[in-house]
């Protein structure tokens, strides 16, 4: 069997945890592209911060951002787009900066990142893992933008959680879902990966049984229930891996879980 569509989540999956994607992954990758497959990321992040996680293995490529909110295919041109209003990005911005509790809130429209003006260990990190630098800005400029592919909450656990079940009252025409521990996505209410994934393949005219989906995390779980050829990394979350056959789940991204899958379906 030989895929024809490959999806790959990026942060766990494709990258290890020194964000490198190693020789081993890389290659195996570019064989199934040799082969006449086709590669595409799908991830939480904005374009430019999966050029450069994907950029390792390839220049030109699909690819699926911000959890399924923009699809593009390897011109450029837009797949899918959709926006929430930025009224509400605001909205859920002012309610992260009231709660006073070192959490930090982050809005993606198109392909910019917007931050808050004051200085955030939080999102200093992520600008380091994804290499690319967020636009410092105010809520009130926020709420003047065109609308917003996705935003993201950034904080202790805990704080996430309690966030997470608050929000989600308030905003029912939004999704919130948890990409870590430390993460908290929002993006509008069916968006997901799955349903980008499902977008895509019938662009390509490619039936989601011969597709084949890599991830670790709950943002990808229904992704991976979408396609014939699901793989879940062996980093993934304990209760997620229950969810799984053992034949669907392989090595953590430290370990090669993409190109050990891979080989399996050579």
């Amino acid at each position: 069997m030989s895929a024809k569509l490959i999806f790959s989540d990026i942060d766990g999956t494709l990258i290890n945890n020194e964000l490198k994607v190693t020789p081993k992954t890389r290659d195996a990758i570019r064989h199934q592209i040799i082969n006449g497959n086709i590669f595409i990321p799908a991830s939480a992040r904005l374009p430019k911060g999966i050029m450069t996680a994907v950029g390792q293995i390839l220049k030109v490529f699909p690819m699926i951002a911000y959890n399924g909110a923009l699809a593009l295919d390897e011109t450029g041109r837009a797949l899918i787009t959709r926006f929430f209003e930025a009224k509400e990005a605001a909205e859920i911005c002012r309610y992260v900066e009231e709660q006073n509790n070192g959490a930090a809130w982050n809005i993606y429209s198109g392909y910019v990142w917007y931050s808050a003006e004051k200085e955030s260990d939080w999102v200093k990190k992520e600008e380091s893992i994804v290499d690319v630098k967020s636009t410092k800005t105010s809520i009130e400029q926020i709420a003047k933008l065109q609308g917003v592919h996705k935003g993201l909450i950034m904080g202790e656990p805990k704080e996430i959680d309690r966030m997470q079940k608050e929000l989600s009252k308030k905003y029912i025409d939004l999704d919130f879902v948890k990409s870590s521990p430390t993460l908290l996505e929002i993006v509008l209410k069916g968006v997901s990966k799955r349903s980008a994934v499902e977008i895509v393949a019938q662009e390509y005219g490619v039936d989601l049984k011969d597709c084949l989906a890599f991830g670790d995390n709950y943002n990808d779980e229904e992704m991976l229930r979408a396609v014939g050829h699901p793989f879940l990394m062996g980093n993934a979350p304990e209760d997620l891996k229950k969810q799984f056959k053992p034949e669907n789940i392989t090595l953590d991204n430290n370990h090669d879980g993409i190109a050990k899958a891979l080989e399996s379906i050579e």
